[in-house]
């Protein structure tokens, strides 16, 4: 079952070949990057090796950058997981989630020998199904396709059950109003995704290299899951959900936006870890360029105003 959206892009570019051969995924290096939150870390990594151990058809390799934590997440990592195969990498506290998965990616493509890539978030507790589903769809993607592609987990609450993060698709391309594909039994194409769980085939990685450095924190993966899916690559939702992870990006406060004094909201659009208004304006200018012109002006507008402020 293929979404309307992308699964009429994909025929377009004539995807709907039968191949007779599969290369099986062997060798994949997590990637992830962390500032303190040591528990949720532990707990993640934890996850990780038990079902290392009991999947052992595949070799999981864990490359970590801590940004500059405080509560000595490296020294307790190394200690905790001495005998796993965990790289722990070394950030200056000011990467943040873009500039800290760079670092962990490209000392993974440095080491060398791997199929693909599993983007994971420390807040997130992968389940056992994930290792079955990413070896289904990668047999799926390159029969289907002819190549490694990126394949996009599902996350969900672990109070609700709620679907949390995953893969969507764009209903409009001016408003860019999108519409989450929640696991539904069946492989479904998007046309962008969340990087809490996902694989990136090397085959994406050969084409399209690593996140753009650009970014401030956030938005990378948006960036390069939905350029990967406009160069031709197969993104493909898993059939069920793969993750447990609360949602940190819950709408609201809105009312402590409006009781901010100009100075203080302008600070708040610009911040990594707020609105983040370098990102929002990258990803109009690199991803839908047609919106780029009337998205700027905002920006304009804002710069004016900071003067102002000052």
């Amino acid at each position: 079952a293929l979404s309307s959206a992308a699964s009429d892009v994909y025929k377009r570019q004539g995807y709907n070949q039968s191949f007779n051969y599969y290369k099986s995924m062997r060798y994949i290096a997590v990637i992830l990057t962390v500032h303190n939150r040591l528990d949720k870390t532990v707990a993640c990594l934890n996850a990780v090796f038990n079902q290392r151990e009991k999947y052992s058809f595949f070799n999981v390799d864990v490359f970590l950058t801590d940004d500059g934590s405080t509560d000595d997440t490296s020294k307790i990592l190394r200690n905790r997981f001495s005998a796993k195969p965990l790289h722990i990498l070394s950030g200056n506290g000011n990467l943040y989630w873009n500039g800290g998965m760079i670092n962990s990616w490209k000392a993974a493509i440095e080491h060398g020998g791997y199929d693909g890539y599993l983007w994971l978030n420390n807040d997130t507790i992968v389940l056992p199904n994930l290792w079955n589903e990413l070896e289904q769809v990668d047999e799926y993607s390159r029969k289907q396709f002819g190549k490694g592609g990126i394949y996009v987990g599902s996350t969900k609450d672990p109070l609700t059950g709620e679907f949390t993060y995953g893969g969507f698709e764009f209903t409009n391309q001016w408003t860019l109003k999108d519409r989450f594909l929640h696991p539904n039994g069946h492989f479904q194409l998007c046309q962008c995704a969340h990087g809490n769980v996902t694989y990136i085939s090397h085959d994406v990685v050969e084409k399209m290299g690593i996140l753009c450095e650009q970014y401030l924190h956030g938005g990378g993966d948006h960036d390069y899951t939905y350029l990967a899916y406009k160069a031709g690559f197969p993104l493909i939702v898993l059939k069920d959900y793969v993750g447990i992870c609360e949602n940190d990006h819950q709408q609201g406060g809105y009312a402590d936006f409006l009781s901010m004094s100009l100075k203080q909201r302008i600070k708040y659009l610009y911040s990594p870890l707020g609105f983040n208004l370098h990102n929002t304006l990258l990803l109009q200018k690199r991803c839908f360029p047609y919106r780029y012109p009337f998205v700027s002006v905002s920006y304009t507008h804002l710069r004016a105003h900071e003067t102002e402020a000052d």
